[in-house]
């Protein structure tokens, strides 16, 4: 598994989809209902998954808490929650939890609140929706560290497993399956320099119709 991402990074998403692309395979991309928090910021990192069902209960949510203390350095958090509505999974004080244990980023198929302050908090955030309205007693964590589903652009669900490593900037969000990573990595890295290559070459007057041919795609 890689853990230095800045090729990927440098890249962006855009590319990275081309790249599944090229390969036949349908983009892993994260539902466009998903916005930043804030300002949008690069992050890459491998996913840390947590997952939960909208049901009435009391007490507080152990299990969010207890995902949270063990979420390691550098990792990307992505909270699936199966479609609850008009709730948060977190807010401030547990933004600045996963901040203080180094995580890159937080992914949330769901809401977010405290919105002020997690455009500050130095961790990017990105959210299906903001809310006032506290996940205790309506909305609780099930399970961490298990393969979670999430709405996509292109299909309806996708399916992430812990480890897989998760790519946003300002185009949106996309997975790439800890099995691909190398090799979407290296062609990345391939079409990152032809693109360049490409992009010069148009900016001096280079045909659009010559740089297709000469690069196989723009």
């Amino acid at each position: 598994m890689h853990t230095d991402f800045a090729d990927l990074l440098s890249a962006g998403t855009a590319v990275i989809s081309d790249v599944f692309d090229s390969l036949g395979l349908e983009p892993p991309v994260l539902d466009n209902a998903l916005r930043s928090i804030g300002t949008p910021v690069s992050f890459a990192g491998a996913a840390y998954t947590i997952t939960g069902e909208s049901v009435s209960f009391k007490g507080g949510d152990r299990a969010k808490l207890s995902a949270i203390d063990n979420m390691p350095a550098g990792v990307v958090a992505l909270w699936s929650s199966m479609d609850a509505k008009g709730v948060c999974c977190f807010g401030d004080l547990l933004a600045s939890a996963m901040r203080a244990r180094g995580c890159v980023a937080a992914v949330v198929d769901g809401g977010v609140r405290d919105t002020s302050f997690l455009e500050g908090c130095g961790m990017s955030v990105v959210a299906r929706y903001r809310t006032p309205a506290q996940g205790i007693g309506r909305w609780r964590v099930t399970d961490a560290q298990v393969p979670v589903r999430v709405r996509g652009a292109l299909q309806e669900w996708l399916t992430v497993t812990p480890g897989d490593v998760i790519v946003g900037d300002g185009d949106g969000v996309v997975v790439i399956p800890q099995q691909l990573v190398h090799e979407v990595t290296a062609k990345v890295i391939e079409w990152s320099r032809a693109e360049g290559s490409a992009r010069a070459e148009i900016m001096e007057g280079l045909p659009l119709l010559a740089a297709l041919e000469k690069y196989g795609h723009l």
